[in-house]
């Protein structure tokens, strides 16, 4: 490969520093690419091997930040594995994959334009390799996809079951290890049952939670609740004054204005029904 040197109006030739690729280099990117086979993340790491090539010439640097790029994507793949990661977060680290293994591509169809044709065939091992990473792990993701699904309804519907039987502390583990992706009001919902009473551990699981409000809305959950049991003709007198001394002091966990409002209309809706229903009584 040659540069062009100028020197005022003359321009030479001089050779750059060298750069030689050696299909051990390519052979360690195309073995460390592989890692990702199967439908978990390998414990397995590449064997440390020193590259015959100087460290300092350019395709060496630039199969260096290959490799720790393919490095970061594998740790971050085993990062998605893990079940106590957000849906926010997996989405974002899903993003990102995406994103740098396109980019890595990019860089490889660039580099492979770049070097000297002798080493083209060894740049193209290098990207098939790469492409195959790509599919594999795309792959790999859809089944981790299903399975966190999976996890997410059974663990759903254990939430529900420990309501239903009262026990609010193993139901306030269990939606706590959903990580907020089961909305309170799809939940208040699926616990809330006609011909039961589910008001009290509802509300009890509420109370539980009062120090998340905010981040888990339980403001959803007891107009859920409420609406519910006013349609059902269930709003007697117990439950009206449930609802409402579970509501007082609620808008000190809410930072949000409008949120704020919810409980304070809230509030009064069940003090004009217990007004009501006092009135029914005399």
């Amino acid at each position: 490969l040659l540069v062009i040197v100028d020197h005022g109006d003359t321009q030479h030739f001089a050779p750059t520093e060298e750069c030689v690729i050696s299909h051990a280099e390519i052979e360690e990117l195309v073995q460390l690419a592989k890692l990702a086979e199967g439908r978990k993340a390998s414990r397995k790491r590449p064997s440390s091997q020193r590259n015959p090539t100087n460290q300092t010439d350019p395709c060496s640097r630039r199969l260096g930040e290959f490799k720790t790029t393919i490095q970061d994507v594998l740790a971050r793949y085993g990062t998605m594995q893990n079940s106590s990661i957000s849906v926010s977060e997996y989405k974002l680290m899903k993003a990102q994959q995406e994103q740098e293994l396109t980019e890595l591509l990019r860089r490889v169809d660039n580099f492979e334009r770049e070097v000297e044709q002798r080493f083209r065939a060894e740049i193209e091992r290098l990207r098939n390799s790469l492409q195959k990473l790509q599919r594999r792990l795309n792959d790999n993701l859809r089944l981790l996809e299903q399975e966190r699904a999976a996890g997410r309804r059974a663990q759903e519907a254990l939430c529900v079951g420990y309501i239903q039987i009262g026990n609010v502390e193993e139901a306030v583990k269990a939606y706590r290890a959903l990580n907020g992706s089961y909305e309170i009001a799809r939940l208040t919902n699926d616990a809330f049952v006609v011909d039961g009473d589910t008001v009290t551990p509802l509300v009890n699981f509420f109370e539980a939670l009062r120090e998340d409000a905010q981040a888990f809305g339980t403001i959803a959950g007891y107009e859920i609740l409420y609406s519910k049991i006013e349609q059902n003709n269930q709003l007697n007198k117990d439950r009206s004054s449930k609802l409402f001394f579970s509501l007082v002091g609620l808008e000190y966990y809410y930072s949000e204005q409008a949120d704020i409002n919810r409980i304070g209309a809230l509030r009064v809706k069940l003090i004009d029904k217990l007004k009501s229903l006092d009135r029914e009584t005399r």
